[in-house]
């Protein structure tokens, strides 16, 4: 596999930037996957964790 060194400005990775709580957030025109759809929003606080673990 050989990678190839692209220099890219700023602006250009940022261009089509869009964040959706459904589809995610993606960028460089939707070829920069920032946050998946699949991925969770959130992270449990300790109390939450500490709920879920002990009903395991």
């Amino acid at each position: 596999m050989k990678i190839d060194l692209h220099k890219i400005r700023i602006a250009e990775v940022v261009k089509n930037y869009k964040d959706s709580a459904e589809e995610g957030a993606s960028a460089f025109g939707g070829k920069l996957d920032i946050r998946p759809k699949y991925q969770r929003e959130f992270v449990y606080n300790g109390k939450q964790r500490d709920e879920v673990i002990r009903t395991i």
